[in-house]
């Protein structure tokens, strides 16, 4: 048998159990058979309310047949009374069954309909309440079902409620707008929403709805949330900024343009009254921007600042003449807003309505007296804005009204210099058809015709060389218009000025030919064009570098292959002695190195000062180069001028892989510079402690010793490079080594103030009163330089403070000031 069935009493439905259906109507009909079919019971009773509540009460207290009045039948019948009102059918499952009962997430919604019913309000609030406070743990399915059986009071209640935890606004805000989806009664809801704690995700997808009777309400709660966010007027981290007021504005636009109007006004109200000038004004300005005339005119009706500016100090007219709104520039104009209004930039509604070529806001400025020959912060004018972005017929209404033609920004550019630039062919046609200056020069010297060369804009090349434009015209720096395109490879550009009989062999101010642009900037095609057509490959520049040392320093194998392959000198020299392999070792170019060793080059020139190919590479630190010049038989034992062998530059360096691979090749590691100095003695003056390491466990003579008798010990004391002195004494070398002058480690260390090197030569036996040749000890050293903590490091480890110089002068005679008074307090 089917576990429920409708139970009709006069009329009154209730879906109740089917074995308490049966007992009911054996208790008033004594009899009644119910098959597996029935569904639905319908008792017609003449019976008094009295005598059913007698009937009714008879049943409660059915409890010994197979009818048994369990919780089931109990609960039933709770709802029947409810139903007939009934209160004696309430009591007993009220207080046998409800009453017990602990809220929790699991049955707070079915207590909530319970009380509900029987109108209990505390019982109410109570549910309330724990709702608010465990929103998230409650099923959202059974909220949403109460929500819509027991109406908007309720659920308003809720979201109200004090006790509401927000901890994720996006969860209630799709709760909410799915309720208003399902039924519209629950749109004031949406008020309830604290935007400024959603993500955008969700804003983005719940604000797509199309009634717009919801606008009012969308627009209330939008903009209370800006300012909630706008003050901090929450205690949450979560900001809500949305999209600087564009959601507020997308329903006031749609309002405005079908809404009802009433509602419209209402909602520019809600706005204007709230007393925000920042959200207010980003609205007029999104109006502006968007191009919502009404929009624009009621804000302003209602008391917007025609002349608000925004961070950037734009005013809505800037805005409209920027984003090409005709009737709300007019508008704005006709209501006295300021037409030459200029921003943080000094742009103004004209030099944006120029640049983007919105020509009938341009005319409708100019005829309402609009500056044409305005300026910016950068002194661009209408007219350069729109010859530099090639707005053709705006260019032509400027300069019919009089614009000025040769106006200069600040780095001296003029229109037709721009528009030059920019290869707006058409516009330069005008502009040069109408008298502008084809020869103008731009605060460095540049033409026209050197700007279109530069930036490769052929079609303008051709016009301005056809209509008598300098093609030798020079820059501040002597460029010409095809050295331009050379260096930046502008090959249709350079063959048209060729051909046009501009000089290929000119030359800058430093002496730089086309040919020597292009090699530099590697530009094949360019350079094989030129010397195809009889440039000169060993011209030379100030400096007296050719076309292949450019491009070798500058790692261009192509240029380097194609200039070598054409007979450019692989041998020729600067003004330095420099050569291309110098330069493509000194740089580290591994691939035009080998090229032009392959091709013979001399890996053993020198340069002025003595430099090799090898000498660079290793200097520089550049394994892979020192690994080929050697294996190709470069000399590794080369000195410059000064005496500096590879293997000395790469230890002043601390290049520690070449220092390794010249020393497995055999380089000699004792050869000594000019002054005497090793390569142990460099790395230890520099403090490279790998170096000095690697040198030494390959057998370098840790007492060396310079033409002044210094030696790697000294070097490192001497500079405080206390890890070098560690490893070297620790690798024997002679703590008391004297120089020419008779200066030991010590004595360095103490002069040069380095307490640290002092400290440890000391805890290592050195001699603290070791004198040099003229008498000096550590602590008359120290004492004279003012190294205070050395002076007492010193005495405290019993260094004679008595000891006198050849002189018989005293630590004390010498001392500073503040030494002076260390001593004396001894």
């Amino acid at each position: 048998m089917n576990e429920s069935v409708m139970l009709n009493v006069n009329n009154v439905e209730i879906q109740i159990n089917k074995y308490f259906a049966v007992a009911f109507s054996q208790m008033i009909y004594n009899t009644y058979v119910l098959d597996n079919n029935t569904l639905k019971i319908d008792i017609e009773t003449k019976v008094e309310s009295q005598e059913a509540y007698e009937v009714l009460k008879e049943i409660l207290q059915y409890n010994k047949t197979e009818f048994e009045c369990n919780d089931t039948i109990s609960k039933d019948l709770f709802y029947i009374g409810n139903k007939l009102g009934i209160q004696e059918l309430i009591d007993p499952y009220k207080t046998q069954v409800i009453d017990k009962m602990v809220l929790d997430k699991n049955n707070c919604i079915q207590l909530l309909d319970i009380y509900f019913d029987i109108c209990s309000e505390s019982k109410i609030s109570e549910c309330v309440d724990f709702i608010s406070s465990h929103f998230y743990e409650i099923d959202q399915d059974d909220l949403k079902s109460i929500s819509k059986k027991l109406g908007f009071d309720i659920i308003q209640s809720i979201f109200n409620n004090d006790k509401l935890l927000i901890k994720d606004e996006d969860s209630i805000a799709n709760f909410i707008f799915s309720l208003m989806n399902e039924n519209e009664i629950f749109s004031p809801l949406v008020e309830c929403i604290h935007f400024e704690f959603c993500s955008e995700q969700v804003i983005n997808k719940n604000l797509v709805i199309s009634d717009e009777n919801n606008y009012f309400n969308i627009i209330k709660s939008l903009h209370d949330s800006l300012l909630r966010s706008r003050n901090n007027k929450h205690n949450h981290n979560r900001y809500f900024i949305p999209s600087d007021n564009q959601d507020v504005y997308k329903y006031l636009d749609e309002l405005s343009r079908k809404g009802d109007q009433t509602l419209f006004e209402t909602a520019i109200e809600e706005i204007i009254n709230k007393n925000d000038d920042e959200i207010r004004n980003n609205i007029l300005f999104e109006s502006c921007e968007k191009g919502n005339l009404k929009l624009v005119k009621s804000l302003i009706e209602h008391g917007c600042d025609k002349e608000v500016q925004n961070e950037n100090n734009q005013t809505p007219l800037i805005y409209a003449s920027r984003y090409g709104h005709l009737e709300i520039v007019q508008y704005l104009i006709s209501n006295g807003a300021d037409k030459d209004a200029k921003d943080n930039d000094g742009n103004t509604p004209l030099i944006y309505a120029s640049s983007n070529g919105e020509l009938e806001i341009v005319q409708y400025l100019i005829s309402n007296g609009a500056d044409k020959d305005a300026k910016n912060n950068d002194g661009y004018t209408p007219l350069i804005y729109a010859s530099g972005t090639g707005e053709l017929e705006v260019v032509q209404y400027l300069i019919s009204n009089g614009a000025d033609k040769e106006a200069k920004d600040n780095d001296g550019n003029t229109p037709l210099i721009y528009a030059s630039g920019t290869g707006e062919l058409e516009v330069v046609q005008y502009l040069v058809s109408n008298g502008a200056d084809k020869e103008a020069k731009d605060d460095d010297g540049c033409t026209p015709l050197i700007w279109a060369s530069r930036k490769g804009k052929l079609e303008v090349v051709q016009y301005l060389i056809s209509n008598g434009a300098d093609k030798e015209a020079k820059d501040n720096d002597g460029y010409t218009p095809l050295m331009a395109a050379s260096e930046n490879g502008h090959l249709e550009v350079v063959q048209y000025l060729i051909s046009n009989g501009a000089d290929k062999e000119a030359k800058d101010n430093d002496g730089y030919t086309p040919l020597m642009a292009a090699s530099e900037n590697g530009h094949l095609e360019v350079v094989q064009y030129l010397i195809s057509n009889g440039a000169d490959k060993e011209a030379k520049d100030n400096d007296g570098y050719t076309p292949l040392i450019w491009a070798a320093i500058n790692s261009h194998l192509e240029v380097v292959q194609y200039l070598i392959s054409n007979g450019a000198d692989k041998e020729a020299k600067d003004n330095d002695g420099y050569t291309p392999l110098m330069a493509a070792s000194e740089n580290g170019h591994l691939e035009v190195v080998q090229y032009l060793i392959s091709n013979g080059a001399d890996k053993d020139a020198k340069n002025n000062d003595g430099y090799t190919p090898l000498i660079y590479a290793s200097e520089n630190g550049h394994l892979e180069v020192v690994q080929y010049l050697i294996s190709n038989g470069a000399d590794k034992e080369a000195k410059d001028n000064d005496g500096y062998t590879p293997l000395i530059w790469a230890a002043i360096n601390s290049h520690l892989e070449i220092v390794q691979y010249l020393i497995s090749n055999g380089a000699d590691k004792e050869a000594k510079d000019n002054d005497g100095y090793t390569p142990l003695i460099w790395a230890a003056i520099n403090g490279h402690l790998e170096v000095v390491q690697y040198l030494i466990s390959n057998g370098a003579d840790k007492e060396a010793k310079d033409n002044d008798g210094y030696t790697p010990l000294m070097a490192a004391s001497q500079k405080g490079h206390l890890e070098v002195v560690q490893y070297l004494i620790s690798n024997g070398a002679d703590k008391e080594a004297k120089d020419n002058d008779g200066n030991t480690p010590l004595i360095w260390a103490s002069r040069k103030g380095h307490l640290e090197v002092v400290q440890y030569l000391i805890s290592n036996g050195a001699d603290k009163d070791a004198k040099n040749n003229y008498g000096n000890t550590p602590l008359i050293y120290a004492s004279e330089n003012g190294h205070l903590e050395i002076v007492q490091y010193l005495i405290s480890n019993g260094a004679d403070k008595e000891a006198k110089n050849n002189n018989r002068i005293t630590a004390m005679d010498l001392a500073s000031d503040n030494v002076k008074n260390y001593l004396k307090s001894l």
